[in-house]
């Protein structure tokens, strides 16, 4: 299961880089060689490689923006599930008492 994540994950992150080149060249017009270089920088800062991405599926891609923010974003909603239910958890286990 860890190799399907892994292998899903970095599937994930070309997808991205690609989006945040075609961002990139599409609103600078730099090339694309210099729009590679640009990108494996802007990769790396959170807002600004997304918001690239997000420009580059929106604009280049011809994507929905639903569709660009699942592709750049699709951690929120994951991240805002697990900490209700890790609150849930955690409120659930204070009632009871500690077994030895």
């Amino acid at each position: 299961m860890q190799v399907f994540f892994g292998i899903a994950y970095l599937a994930i992150g070309l997808v991205q880089l690609f989006a945040i080149v075609d961002g990139i060249d599409a609103a600078l017009g730099v090339g694309s060689f210099l729009s590679y270089i640009i990108a494996a920088i802007t990769t790396y800062l959170p807002l600004i490689g997304s918001v690239a991405g997000v420009y580059g599926a929106v604009s280049v891609w011809d994507w929905s923006l639903w569709q660009a923010l699942a592709l750049f974003f699709w951690y929120v909603p994951f991240m805002l599930l697990m900490g209700v239910f890790s609150m849930i958890t955690e409120h659930r286990g204070r009632g009871r008492p500690l077994r030895s």
